[in-house]
Parts: structure tokens; C-alpha cells; sequence
């Protein structure tokens, strides 16, 4: 056995920033001195592992030395059977074990919608952080939520999910999955959605138990990095001279991600 742990970053709504957000947290952890491996599974978008090709390229036509994590792409069987859904979660598993002999952190990027295959990622987890946009559609991914009164009506399917993962986690006696839940793309200026989004999440982290971070901002930087494959502590490295509040702004919040999640920075990034 290893000590390696399983990141997933998931959520059933597609656009919620996961493979941004994903290889920030395996840059974060290679500057720090990790051995990180990335596993996209979303193989139709492949959005984690277009960043990653970018990345590479980058770094190669500017002679950069960019830290890269080991990547893989795994993609489900094309028949959709029990049998093939099997396969599939054997394969991620053989895989993930893998991974573990040889790194000390692995990063799962899960497609924005239900699949065994993403649900495979999710069973692997150690700790699942997902996503929610600074909206109130967004959050319909977690809970349903009354219109008028805001109050919390029923759990959503994804978050039954979550439950039936972490009560097979007891039966086997594994450790307790950390969830936590990301308020993304936060805007800068103060709205009541803003404030209803914020108000929300924390009654639901009381009765969901999973922990909240509000959060990362909404920030043009982030999708400028994409062509590029770089992710916010690259560019304070790079263009030093170009450095802005908002890039400071930034990396504290990564930072704020990194400390929740609670593995331990080997070395300061």
C-alpha cells in the first residue's frame, strides 16, 4: 500500500471550471515537490488534457522548463451494457493502482455529466472537491432548492451518489471521503444572487457535511492561460514584471483551495 492520495474534481454540470481548477492543483503540487499524475475522463471534451498538450508546447517553443504532471486519458466503452460498465471501472482501477506505486498525488478530472466511468473516478476518491458556479442553477447540482422560500426541498441524484460512496468507504473500513464544495467564478461586484448563492451553500454545508470554500474569482486571467497551458503561479514566475493585484488576488485564493484540501506543501509556491 501507498500513501498516495486520489483527487477528484467532479460535477454533473458542464462549464463549473473542473480541468481549470484541476491543473492548478497539480501544478500547485509539483512546484511543491510532488510527483503528480492528471487522469482525464472526460475523453469527448478533453479539456484537462488539451491544457496539458498546450503546456507542453509552451514550454517547448519558449525553453521553459514548466513542471508537467504524468497524464492519462481514459476513456469508457463504447457499448453502454452492465458488462462494459464493469470493464470500464476495472480498467480506472488497475490504472489509479498504478499510478499509486509510483506518485505521491493523483488528479481526476470527471466529464459535467453522469457516466459509470465518472462515477468509477468518484469511488476512488480520498477527497472530491466540486465546482459550483456563483449561481443559483448551479446549485441544483447539489440540492433542490425551493424558488420562493430558498429552502433546501431534497438532495440532488449526485449528492445520493456521494452518499452511497461514503457509506461503502465505512463498510470497508476506509477512510472518510473529505468532500468539499468550491464556489467558483465568483463575480466582484455585490448582487442579491451573490448573496442568496453564499447563504445557500452554508445551510448546506450543515446538512450535507461537506465543506465550503467561497471561493475563486471571476477573472479574465483564466481563460487567457488556456492556449497557453499555464496556470496562475506559472505566470508570477514568468512575467514578474507583469504581476497584478489580480494576480496576487488569484494565487491567495488557490492558496485557500490548497490549504483546505490539507495535504501539506512540501515547499512554499
Amino acid at each position: 500500500m501507498t500513501n498516495a492520495k486520489v483527487i477528484v474534481v467532479g460535477n454533473e454540470k458542464g462549464g463549473s471550471g473542473k480541468s481549470t481548477l484541476s491543473i492548478h492543483l497539480a501544478v500547485s503540487y509539483l512546484y511543491s515537490g510532488y510527483k503528480v499524475a492528471t487522469i482525464d475522463l472526460d475523453g469527448r471534451q478533453g479539456t484537462l488534457t488539451h491544457y496539458i498538450e498546450n503546456r507542453v508546447r509552451y514550454a517547448e517553443e519558449n525553453k521553459l522548463d514548466l513542471p508537467m504532471p504524468e497524464h492519462l486519458v481514459v476513456t469508457p466503452s463504447q457499448f453502454s451494457n452492465k458488462r462494459s460498465s464493469e470493464e470500464d471501472e476495472e480498467q480506472l482501477d488497475e490504472e489509479i493502482k498504478d499510478l499509486k506505486n509510483d506518485y505521491d498525488i493523483i488528479i481526476i478530472d470527471t466529464p459535467g455529466t453522469f457516466s459509470h466511468l465518472s462515477n468509477a473516478g468518484h469511488k476512488n476518491a480520498d477527497i472530491l472537491i466540486t465546482p459550483v458556479n456563483d449561481s443559483l442553477v448551479d446549485i441544483d447540482v447539489i440540492a433542490n432548492i425551493d424558488p420562493n422560500s430558498k429552502e433546501i426541498i431534497s438532495e440532488s441524484q449526485y449528492t445520493q451518489n456521494i452518499r452511497d460512496i461514503q457509506k461503502k468507504r465505512a463498510d470497508l473500513g476506509k477512510d472518510e471521503l473529505f468532500w468539499i464544495v468550491l464556489r467558483n467564478r465568483i463575480s466582484h461586484i455585490d448582487a442579491k444572487n451573490k448573496r442568496e448563492v453564499d447563504s445557500i451553500l452554508k445551510k448546506l454545508q450543515e446538512k450535507l457535511g461537506f465543506t465550503y470554500i467561497s471561493g475563486i474569482g471571476e477573472r479574465v486571467v483564466y481563460r487567457e492561460m488556456f492556449l497557453k497551458g499555464l496556470t496562475i503561479l506559472d505566470l508570477l514566475k514568468i512575467d514578474k514584471d507583469e504581476i497584478s493585484i489580480s494576480h496576487i488576488a488569484a494565487k491567495n485564493e488557490l492558496l485557500t483551495v490548497l490549504n483546505t484540501i490539507n495535504i501539506p506543501l512540501k515547499q512554499d509556491i
